[in-house]
């Protein structure tokens, strides 16, 4: 089995139209870019190898190719290697990949530049409905937008049944001191009434003995 080095370099060259390569070419072009770990290779390390063995095929007369069932697993290996590499392209360039924390940070950079000031705890309550994958960076700038609108809602719900809530109660409160000056006044009005009609009695009997002085 060809070491990841090898499979690399090959599916590369196989791409741009090199093929016939020996594996004592890939193993010069290894020594050329000084790749001692051929099945941890650099980025750098298989850009160079690739360009190595271009020169090396256009500057030679005739090319030794390998043999037929050689070639034939090389077409195997470097189509593989294409899918391969096609995926690994999907799952790291073209997707972005985030972690709770970094998620975290970006909710709370962005809320703060909409001069939003937001809790730790609200940040995490925040992040929990959000994605950790994204295909676009405006697919996940909308996802941060739209969980701090929502929050941003719910946050104004619950306030509002905060207000409402102390409305009610303020409302029970006056109504109940009402009827405690409803009752109050009722007394103090009758207990007027009462000393009234005391001074009325009072003024036809004090009138009435006037009335037999007199006479």
């Amino acid at each position: 089995m060809s070491d990841k080095f090898t499979n690399n370099v090959r599916a590369r060259l196989y791409k741009q139209g090199y093929q016939g390569f020996t594996k004592d070419d890939y193993t010069t072009a290894a020594l050329a870019v000084e790749c001692d770990d051929l099945d941890n290779p650099t980025k750098d390390q298989l850009s160079q190898a690739v360009d190595y063995l271009k020169v090396k095929s256009t500057s030679q007369l005739s090319v030794v190719d390998e043999p037929v069932e050689e070639t034939f697993l090389v077409g195997e290996d470097a189509q593989s290697e294409v899918e391969s590499n096609q995926l690994t392209v999907a799952e790291s360039e073209n997707q972005i990949v985030l972690s709770e924390q970094e998620k975290q940070a970006l909710v709370a950079d962005i809320a703060q530049g909409a001069g939003i000031e937001l809790k730790a705890a609200d940040v995490k309550q925040i992040t929990v409905s959000i994605a950790s994958t994204f295909a676009s960076r405006k697919e996940l700038n909308e996802a941060i937008f739209n969980a701090l609108v929502h929050f941003a809602r719910e946050f104004k719900n619950q306030e509002v049944s905060k207000i409402r809530r102390k409305a009610d109660e303020i409302r029970q409160t006056l109504a109940e001191m009402d009827d405690v000056a409803g009752s109050e006044l009722t007394q103090i009005k009758q207990a007027m009434e009462a000393t009234a009609l005391d001074y009325k009695s009072q003024f036809a009997d004090l009138a009435l003995s006037f009335a037999g002085i007199i006479d």
